[in-house]
C-alpha cells in the first residue's frame, strides 16, 4: 500500500490526517484551508545560495493564461446576437463568462508576478500585524454599525473565515496559500434558481477561500483604520494606523488583480472592485486619478457582466442574487454621476444605454421601486435613494449641454417637480424636516436622514445653479437652498462622534456638498446678494467651518484632501477676516471693483468646477488679497 502524506494543516500539528478529498476531516470541521503538497516526500535539495524563485517546488505557480478570451456580455450589435439565429442552441448568454474550459480546470492560468507579489505582500502583513487583531478591529466597527455598503452580507463570514486560514509559518507557507486561493478563484460559483445567499457564500469560505474572500476582509480592515483612530493591539499612533492602512489597501489590490487575472468575471469580483474603488477614495483622495480609475474599472466590469440590462427578467436567477446585483448596479451608476459632478468630468454610465434598476425596499415585494411605510434605513435604503437622485444629476447633467435651449428652464421645472415628489414618497422617519441634533435615532440613523437630506437637496441646488445666467449672481432660491446644505453640513461635522458612516464619509459630505454651498453664499456676501437674515447664520456656519479645519479635526496635514479644504478655508478665512475689519476700511465687495469682469469670466467658464478652480480663483479674487490670510499657502 502506498504512503499517503498527511495534509499540511495536520502535517504542521502533528495530528493524525485521514487523507479524505478535496478536504480532510479535521479541516472540515476547522474550516481550515486544506493543502495537500503535490511532492510531500521530495527533498529539498541542499543549495549555498538559493534561488529567487519559490523555496519549494510544490508551491510553484503556471503563469499560463486562458487561451480563449472571455467575452463576457454580447449585445445586440454583435456577432453573438447574430449567430444565435443559427444555432440557437449556442451558448452565447450573458452567463457564459462562468464558464472555464475542460482542458484548463487543472492548470493555473493567472498572473505568475502578480500572485507572487500578492504572496510576499500576505506574508509581510501576518507576520508584521496579528490576524486575530485585525478580525477584532473590524468586528468593532461592525459593532458601531458601518460596514461595507456592497459587500455588507459578506464581511463578517469574510472575517471569520481569513481568521481561520493561515495556520502554517514555514519558509513558503505564504506561497502554499496563495496557490490554494488561486486555485478555488479559477473556480465558477454556481447557483440556481433556488439557491440562497449561505449557499452562494459557501462556495468562497472557509476552505473554499479564494483570493477575492481576503480582499473583502482586507478592504473592510482599512475602512476600519479610518472610522477607529485608536486600536491598540494594531495602532496607537497616526503614522502606525497609516501604516496599517496602506498595506492593507496595497493586498486588497493584488488580491482583485490576481482574481482579475483569471478572466473568469463574476458577482464577488465586481463586489470587490467596487469596495476596493471606495479604499481609494479614502486613502488617495476623491480628487485622484487612481481613485477616478478604479471607478472606470468597476463601470467596464458592470457591463461586460451585462448587468446593465434588465436583470429583473434573468432566468435561473435567484431572488438574492437579482437584488445583489441591482444594488450593485445602483451603487456604481451613483458614484459615477457624483464623481463626475464632483470633477467636472463627463459621466460614464448613460441611462439610454442601462435599464435603470435599484435594489427592492426590504419588506416589499420583488422588483417593486416602492418606499414601504416601514422601510428600515440602511445601505440598501442608501443605495436606492442615492441612485434615484443620481438619475436626476444624469437629466440636470444633460440640461447643462443644452442649456441655450429655449425649452432648459421647462424642462428644469420638470425634474424640480420629480424631485420633491421623490421626497414626499418617501417614509416619514426618513425626512429630516428639523436640525439634525434634535433628531433623536442612533448614530448609524442620524446620519442616514442627513445623507438623504443632503441628496435631496444637492438635486434643487444643481438645478438652480443650472438656471442662473453666471455663478456669480445668485439669487435667492439658490441662497435659501445653499445655506441649509452648509447648516447641515455643519451639524454633521460638530456631531460627527455621535454619527456612523451609513454610505459616504465626512470629508465626503464637506468636499462635495458643503464647499459649493459655501461658496455660492460667499459670492451672494460679497456681491451683496443676501439678505440680512441669513448673513448672521451662514457667517456663523463659515465660522465654524474654518475653526474645525484649522485645529484638524476634519482633516490632517498629508491627508489626501487637505490640499482642497485648506484652500477653501483660507478663502472663506480671507472673508471673514474682512468682516470684522475697521469699518472706515471699504467693504469686500467694494474694494477691487475693476477686477470683478475678469473674475466672474473665470468663474463661469464651468458651472460644476467647485472642487479647486472655484476656490483658487475666489482666494485671489482682489477683494480679499489684502486680508492677510490665517492658513499658509499649500
Amino acid at each position: 500500500m502506498s504512503r499517503l502524506a498527511a495534509c499540511e494543516a495536520c502535517r504542521k500539528a502533528k495530528l493524525a490526517c485521514d487523507h479524505q478529498l478535496p478536504v480532510c476531516t479535521r479541516c472540515s470541521t476547522s474550516k481550515g484551508i486544506c493543502i495537500y503538497r503535490t511532492t510531500p516526500f521530495k527533498r529539498k535539495r541542499v543549495e549555498s545560495k538559493q534561488s529567487l524563485g519559490s523555496p519549494d517546488e510544490s508551491p510553484s505557480f503556471n503563469p499560463r493564461r486562458n487561451p480563449y478570451p472571455n467575452p463576457g456580455y454580447l449585445g445586440s450589435s454583435s456577432h453573438a446576437a447574430i449567430f444565435k439565429h443559427i444555432t440557437p442552441d449556442g451558448d452565447h448568454g450573458p452567463g457564459s463568462h462562468q464558464v472555464v474550459p475542460e482542458d484548463l480546470h487543472s492548470d493555473l492560468f493567472g498572473d505568475n508576478h502578480l500572485v507572487l507579489q500578492g504572496a510576499d505582500i500576505l506574508k509581510h502583513l501576518l507576520t508584521t500585524y496579528k490576524l486575530s487583531a485585525m478580525k477584532d478591529l473590524v468586528m468593532f466597527w461592525l459593532a458601531k454599525g458601518a460596514n461595507l455598503a456592497l459587500a455588507e452580507p459578506f464581511v463578517d463570514q469574510c472575517a471569520q473565515s481569513v481568521s481561520q486560514l493561515f495556520t502554517s509559518h514555514d519558509d513558503s507557507w505564504h506561497l502554499v496559500y496563495a496557490r490554494r486561493l488561486l486555485q478555488n478563484s479559477a473556480q465558477p460559483l454556481h447557483f440556481n434558481e433556488t439557491s440562497d445567499l449561505a449557499d452562494f457564500s459557501a462556495q468562497f469560505l472557509d476552505h473554499n477561500s479564494r483570493w477575492e474572500t481576503l480582499g473583502i476582509f482586507f478592504a473592510a480592515v482599512s475602512r476600519a483604520t479610518i472610522d477607529i483612530s485608536f486600536f491598540p493591539s494594531l495602532y496607537m499612533t497616526a503614522q502606525e494606523q497609516y501604516t496599517l492602512r496602506r498595506l492593507c489597501t496595497q493586498l486588497c489590490d493584488f488580491a482583485l488583480e490576481i482574481s482579475l487575472s483569471l478572466d473568469c468575471l463574476n458577482d464577488l469580483q465586481l463586489i470587490m472592485q467596487y469596495e476596493n474603488f471606495i479604499v481609494h477614495s479614502y486613502v488617495d483622495g476623491d480628487q485622484s486619478y487612481r481613485s477616478w480609475r478604479k471607478l472606470g474599472d468597476a463601470i467596464s466590469s458592470t457591463y461586460a457582466l451585462g448587468y446593465h440590462e434588465n436583470i429583473g427578467i434573468k432566468p435561473g436567477l435567484p431572488p438574492f442574487l437579482k437584488e445583489l446585483r441591482k444594488t450593485a448596479f445602483a451603487r456604481i451608476y451613483s458614484a459615477d454621476k457624483n464623481i463626475a459632478i464632483f470633477l467636472g468630468r463627463p459621466p460614464r454610465m448613460n441611462k439610454r444605454f442601462c435599464h435603470f434598476q435599484i435594489p427592492s425596499c426590504r419588506n416589499a415585494e420583488e422588483g417593486s421601486a416602492d418606499w414601504t411605510p416601514d422601510a428600515e434605513s440602511g445601505y440598501r435604503a442608501d443605495t436606492r435613494w442615492s441612485a434615484l437622485c443620481a438619475s436626476l444629476k444624469e437629466e440636470i447633467w444633460e440640461l447643462l449641454q443644452d442649456k441655450h435651449d429655449p425649452s432648459c428652464a421647462q424642462r428644469a421645472s420638470v425634474i424640480q417637480r420629480q424631485a420633491e415628489t421623490q421626497w414626499q414618497n418617501l417614509p416619514a422617519h426618513f425626512r429630516l424636516e428639523s436640525s439634525l441634533k434634535q433628531c433623536t435615532q442612533g448614530p448609524f440613523e442620524r446620519d442616514f436622514v442627513a445623507g438623504v437630506r443632503l441628496h435631496h437637496l444637492h438635486v434643487l441646488f444643481l438645478l438652480r445653479l443650472l438656471l442662473l445666467k453666471s455663478p456669480t449672481e445668485p439669487d435667492l432660491p439658490i441662497i435659501e437652498t445653499a445655506g441649509q446644505m452648509l447648516t447641515l453640513v455643519v451639524e454633521i461635522i460638530l456631531l460627527r462622534d455621535q454619527l456612523t458612516n451609513s454610505g459616504t464619509g465626512l470629508i465626503w459630505k464637506v468636499a462635495y456638498y458643503g464647499l459649493p454651498a459655501a461658496g455660492i453664499m460667499l459670492l451672494a456676501m460679497l456681491k451683496q446678494h443676501m439678505p440680512r437674515a441669513h448673513r448672521t447664520r451662514t457667517l456663523q456656519d463659515l465660522s465654524v467651518f474654518v475653526a474645525e479645519v484649522q485645529i484638524g479635526t476634519i482633516v490632517k496635514a498629508g491627508d489626501p484632501n487637505y490640499a482642497l479644504l485648506s484652500k477653501a478655508t483660507r478663502a472663506i478665512q480671507r472673508f471673514l477676516d474682512s468682516t470684522h475689519s475697521d469699518p472706515a476700511q471699504p467693504l469686500p465687495e467694494q474694494a477691487g471693483v475693476e477686477g470683478n469682469d475678469e473674475w466672474a469670466s473665470l468663474l463661469s467658464q464651468d458651472l460644476w468646477d467647485f472642487e479647486a478652480g472655484f476656490w483658487q480663483s475666489l482666494a485671489d479674487h482682489p477683494s480679499l488679497l489684502a486680508i492677510e490670510p490665517s492658513l499658509p499657502p499649500v
